[in-house]
């Protein structure tokens, strides 16, 4: 299984309903795709993280990468993984802004070096407790 997280920036006239679609979309298509994750907006701003079999989140990736309603993505981190994170969200929802997370900006700024494993999953887990906390639009 892989792990990858990015961030991009979304587009100046995107609504509400287009990130209502974006989730939507998600969750109608990952399950059967293997892919579980977060999706996390606010700001101007997307991150997402995707989990799955290598081969479905890697050509998921590519496809979101052609989604005009967003731009400028840049992974921040990358791995194998042998367990799911997000495993009861098809697409977990957190709208707030991502300055907010701490962890985020260490990563951010570490994106061009090798991220220390343990800063990435203290990232993941900081959106798995939102997530829990009930910090989301819906559980899906």
């Amino acid at each position: 299984m892989l792990r990858i997280l990015y961030f991009s920036q979304s587009t100046r006239d995107i609504t509400d309903l287009q990130v209502r679609d974006i989730l939507e979309s998600s969750r109608r298509n990952n399950p059967s795709l293997g892919i579980t994750g977060v999706l996390i907006h606010g700001g101007g701003m997307f991150m997402q993280v995707l989990e799955g079999p290598e081969r479905s989140t890697l050509r998921q990736y590519v496809k979101i990468l052609d989604d005009k309603r967003h731009g400028d993505c840049q992974i921040i981190h990358i791995s194998p993984t042998q367990e799911r994170i997000f495993q009861k969200f098809s697409m977990g929802v957190i709208q707030s802004d991502p300055f907010q997370f701490q962890h985020i900006a260490a990563l951010r700024e570490q994106r061009f070096e090798s991220v220390q494993a343990k800063m990435f999953t203290d990232t993941m887990r900081e959106f798995l407790a939102q997530l829990n906390a009930g910090h989301q639009l819906d559980a899906g």
